[in-house]
C-alpha cells in the first residue's frame, strides 16, 4: 500500500465519524425484528434476539451516491444456544439479514449489509476480589506440600483419564495425589478440598460426563467453583470427552470458567501446561 493510499483510507475513517447520523436506533430495530418473530410464533428467534447483546460495526465511509452508511451487526447470544446455532446457523443468518432489511427499510441513510451471530460467554468477575484478598493477606511463599498436584475426579474416571494423567505427570517427576469423589456429599467435597489445600501445591478437577452425573448438591458444586474461580486457590479444571453445552447444563458457572480440554490437546501437552501453571518447572 502506498503512502497516498494509506492517507486516503485514513481520511475516510476520520471523515466517517463526524458525518455519521444517529438514525440507526439499534434497539428499535431489534424490537421491530422481534415483532416479526412474535407474529410468526417463532419462540426460538424471539428468545435469541431478546437475549442478544448487539453491536454495530461501520464498514465504510458515507456513500454519497447511495446516500447511506453501511454496517455489520453482531449478535452475541448466551451459550445455551450453542446446539441451536450449530444446527441452524446456515438458515438463521440469511433469515436475520432479510428480516432486518424489512424492518430497517424506512432508514434512508443507514443499512445493515451483513449479520453474524456469536456465543456470549459471560465471565464471573468475583476472581478479582479473591485475588485482592490474597494480596491483602500477604503473598507469602506457599508452604511445602507432600504432593505437587492433586487430581479430583469421578470414580468412573479412576482407571481412565485420572490414571493416565497421573502416569504422564509422574514421568515428569511431578508428585501426584488423587481423590475420587466417592460419596459426592457436602462433607466429601469439603474433605477433598481441605485435603488438597493440606497436601498439594496445585489442584485439578477432571470434568467428565461421569462427574456431571454424580448427585452433587448446589452447595457442593459452588464450593468447587469457588476454588476454580479464586486464583489464590491454585485450582483448575480439565474437560474430558464432554461438550461445553453438557457442562453448561450441569452448571453454567462451570461452563464459563476457563478449562483445558483433552479434545484439543494430548496428555503430554496438558501436563506441560499444568506444570507451567503450577510453576513446577
Amino acid at each position: 500500500m502506498s503512502s497516498n493510499e494509506s492517507k486516503t483510507g485514513h481520511e475516510k475513517i476520520v471523515q466517517f465519524i463526524p458525518y455519521k447520523t444517529m438514525a440507526m436506533d439499534l434497539e428499535a430495530i431489534l424490537a421491530g425484528l422481534t415483532r416479526i418473530y412474535v407474529s410468526r410464533n417463532d419462540v426460538d428467534m424471539v428468545e435469541l434476539i431478546t437475549l442478544s447483546a448487539p453491536e454495530l460495526f461501520p464498514i465504510g465511509s458515507f456513500d454519497a451516491e447511495a446516500e447511506r452508511y453501511e454496517y455489520v451487526l453482531k449478535l452475541a447470544v448466551p451459550v445455551k444456544f450453542h446446539n441451536h446455532l450449530r444446527d441452524n446457523i446456515d438458515k438463521i443468518q440469511p433469515q436475520l439479514l432479510a428480516d432486518i432489511a424489512t424492518v430497517a427499510a424506512p432508514y434512508l441513510h443507514e443499512v445493515i449489509t451483513d449479520v453474524f451471530v456469536v456465543l456470549k460467554i459471560e465471565q464471573d468477575p468475583s476472581w478479582r476480589d479473591a485475588a485482592m484478598d490474597w494480596v491483602m493477606e500477604g503473598s507469602t511463599k506457599p508452604a511445602k506440600r507432600e504432593a505437587d498436584l492433586m487430581l479430583v475426579y469421578a470414580p468412573a474416571d479412576e482407571d481412565g483419564i485420572a490414571r493416565e494423567l497421573a502416569a504422564t505427570l509422574a514421568q515428569r517427576k511431578v508428585k501426584v495425589a488423587k481423590h475420587a469423589l466417592t460419596q459426592v456429599k457436602d462433607k466429601d467435597i469439603q474433605h477433598a478440598l481441605a485435603e488438597y489445600e493440606r497436601r498439594a501445591r496445585y489442584g485439578v478437577l477432571v470434568v467428565s460426563k461421569a462427574l456431571t452425573r454424580l448427585p452433587f448438591s448446589e452447595e457442593a458444586v459452588n464450593q468447587l467453583i469457588g476454588h476454580l474461580t479464586n486464583p489464590g486457590k491454585r485450582f483448575t479444571q480439565i474437560w474430558h470427552k464432554i461438550e461445553r453445552s453438557d457442562v453448561a447444563n450441569f452448571n453454567p458457572a462451570l461452563a464459563r470458567s476457563l478449562a483445558l480440554t483433552t479434545e484439543r490437546m494430548t496428555l503430554a501437552e496438558l501436563c506441560d501446561l499444568l506444570m507451567k501453571s503450577a510453576s513446577l518447572g
